[in-house]
């Protein structure tokens, strides 16, 4: 898988926010990204609609650019509980963010800030466009992360996924996952 280092400081999310069981994320995360074409997407950009304050902070944001992953778990990283939380019958939750890179100007409701770690970022690259996101995911938590202790994922984190481009269905389309390391040895 391709790789790189980015570095984030003192950067917020701000985006739509939902509690999901980890049991339930398969079917639940595509849910909510639908709700989100339906409250912003389809409106602004394929009905030509005004935007009102909340599509507008949307736009202006970039919100769709990253799929936060924040869990309920205390002194924890996702790295550490993945494995057990998103078996078949765990009802923990974790709250799921549609989200961009906060720019400032009003938080309107409906929406979030979420603080991320500052410093270094493991920025992985899938390939095969969104048909291959969950498998590419699930190979990356299994296999790739297991594989390269050199990467420490930071204590009491996030996870991000990340989305580029307009055509979800092109093999083309880039997508991902980013966590952020405490070091690199």
């Amino acid at each position: 898988m391709k790789h790189e280092i980015i570095e984030l400081h003192d950067v917020q999310i701000i985006g739509m926010a939902k509690k999901i069981a980890f049991n339930e994320a398969k079917e639940e995360c595509p849910k909510f990204w639908g709700e989100y074409v339906e409250k912003i997407i389809k409106p602004v950009f394929i009905e030509k609609k005004a935007p009102d304050a909340f599509q507008q902070a949307a736009i202006d944001n970039g919100i769709g650019e990253f799929g936060l992953c924040t869990c309920d778990i205390p002194n924890h990283n996702c790295a550490t509980c993945w494995e057990a939380n998103f078996g078949a019958c765990c009802k923990n939750t974790f709250t799921y963010v549609i989200g961009g890179i906060y720019k400032g100007g009003d938080v309107p409701e409906g929406m979030q800030l979420f603080p991320i770690h500052s410093g270094k970022w493991l920025k992985m690259h899938f390939e095969g466009g969104m048909k291959a996101f969950q498998e590419q995911y699930m190979k990356f938590h299994k296999e790739w992360v297991p594989a390269h202790p050199e990467y420490k994922w930071a204590q009491n984190s996030c996870s991000m996924e990340w989305y580029h481009g307009t055509d979800i269905e092109s093999p083309d389309y880039q997508c991902g996952v980013m966590m952020p390391i405490e070091q690199i040895t």
